[in-house]
């Protein structure tokens, strides 16, 4: 039952990250410069999609896939580096805001397009010759990568959580007393595997690519891919995005709540039960939302010292690496007081409230003013800032470290894509839909019915 609920929590994680106000505040403030920039034309696209072409058919299967430029365009260029073909990117297609000025300007905007123009959602298999998604054999969508489930839907915002989220290297387990103890090791599956760090190396990778090309606009090719680099490497400055389910009490709320529902409910005879994903998901999302929000809304008021230097950070040979080593260790806690501060609406996944700031829900209204809460806001607050710190850093030093050793994104990529056919070639839709009744609580009230009618009669029976 733990494993079954565990399992389920990580289908639909939150996956935003930092609010895309965040990302903009860190990038402007690590690398302001005011420099002008010219966008691109549908040449210089054309031009350094061949360019990469040129170089990525060095080897053999990927000259296999694509033996000519013409089997290379921008839709196949987007799907080998892990994106929705069908989503318009910045610096593959052209786009209306392209064309942003400066160049801080430019790596402001760009460190919040990974998630604006939306090309890590909807990871679709796609027929190759008509476009079209591919249905499974119950008429489902099938995913060009089923492990991207591991951490969101096939669908919405959910669905771009493998690429914004990344997990401690080494052992992970799905042990629900691993989530207890380390939360930061849990996984489930133990294989599951978050992107983050791959896509800040290959975002770097195309940033070096695009100040080789010579074109007219490389500079502003550079700055695209830095930008979303940057998106990557500040999405694991956010603590929470450096693990999957976060506190154990998330657990032991859902399946105290679910099973109260199905009391009231006697199983779902009188009203639809809630199923201990449902309750789950409610409880992890509402306080990973209202914490983001929270503290994006008030970013402007608390007092900062990002600007000091990270010195571990600024150290470490793996920014990323360091970065999700120390996010990893604070995310509990972040989880731990948000359910100290959030509103009772919000700790009730079943009848309570079901927070979404993109609707138009204000965090402060879904916040406790009690001393106890308060004073949570101010611890958390406290962590977020040594997040943001880390984060300026690790800009400033990946810029500082630019273009550093030549890397050559094409062989993990071509073995990527081989795996995700092996895991299509396995894969199983998961059956999805509300809870049917549960007859054994409409079956235990008979029982007891029957029992004391009998109890009754036998009674009855022995008066004179």
């Amino acid at each position: 039952m733990k494993r079954a609920f565990l399992v389920a929590a990580l289908l639909a994680l939150p996956a935003a990250a930092y609010n895309e106000a965040v990302h903009a505040f860190i990038t402007r403030r690590a690398l302001p410069n005011d420099a002008r920039v010219a966008a691109p034309t549908q040449q210089d696209l054309d031009d350094f999609r061949a360019q990469f072409w040129i170089r990525a058919s060095a080897y053999e299967a990927f000259a296999i896939r694509f033996p000519t430029i013409h089997d290379f365009s921008a839709w196949d260029f987007k799907q080998f580096l892990m994106l929705d073909p069908a989503a318009r990117v910045h610096g593959f297609d052209l786009t209306p805001d392209d064309d942003v000025g400066t160049l801080a300007r430019l790596l402001e905007s760009a460190s919040r397009w990974p998630d604006d123009d939306e090309r890590n959602r909807h990871r679709y298999l796609r027929d190759p010759r008509t476009r079209e998604i591919v249905r499974a054999a119950d008429g489902s969508p099938m995913p060009y990568d089923p492990a991207t489930l591991d951490f969101g839907s096939l669908t919405s915002t959910t669905s771009q959580g493998h690429a914004h989220y990344g997990l401690v290297e080494g052992p992970l387990s799905d042990d629900p007393e691993v989530l207890k103890k380390e939360p930061w090791r849990f996984a489930v599956p133990p294989t599951a595997h978050a992107y983050g760090a791959e896509f800040v190396q290959l975002y770097k990778d195309l940033a070096a690519l695009a100040a080789q090309s010579k074109l007219p606009s490389s500079v502003w090719l550079q700055g695209a891919f830095a930008g979303a680099a940057f998106h990557h490497l500040e999405d694991v400055c956010n603590q929470i995005h450096t693990v999957q389910v976060g506190i154990y009490q998330f657990f032991e709320t859902a399946y105290l709540q679910s099973k109260l529902r199905d009391l009231k409910t006697l199983g779902g005879v009188f009203g639809e039960r809630r199923s201990l994903k449902q309750v789950g998901l409610r409880l992890i999302a509402n306080h990973h939302l209202l914490s983001e929000d929270l503290f994006a809304k008030h970013l402007g008021e608390l007092p900062l010292a990002i600007d000091v230097p990270d010195r571990e950070i600024a150290s470490a040979p793996d920014l990323v690496r360091a970065i999700i080593e120390r996010s990893s260790r604070e995310a509990p806690e972040v989880y731990r007081l948000a359910w100290r501060y959030s509103s009772e609406t919000l700790r009730d996944g079943v009848y309570g409230h079901e927070y979404d700031g993109a609707k138009g829900d204000d965090p402060d209204a879904y916040v406790l003013h009690t001393p106890e809460a308060e004073q949570a806001i101010r611890d958390f607050y406290a962590i977020q800032k040594r997040g943001l710190q880390r984060a300026v850093t690790a800009v400033r030093e990946w810029q500082r470290r630019f273009p550093g050793k030549p890397h050559d994104p094409v062989p993990a990529l071509v073995a990527y894509h081989d795996a995700a056919a092996q895991r299509r070639a396995a894969y199983k839709p998961e059956t999805t839909g509300s809870p049917g009744i549960a007859w054994g609580y409409p079956g235990a009230v008979v029982t007891l019915m029957a029992g004391a009618a009998v109890l009754v009669r036998r009674r009855r029976s022995k008066r004179p």
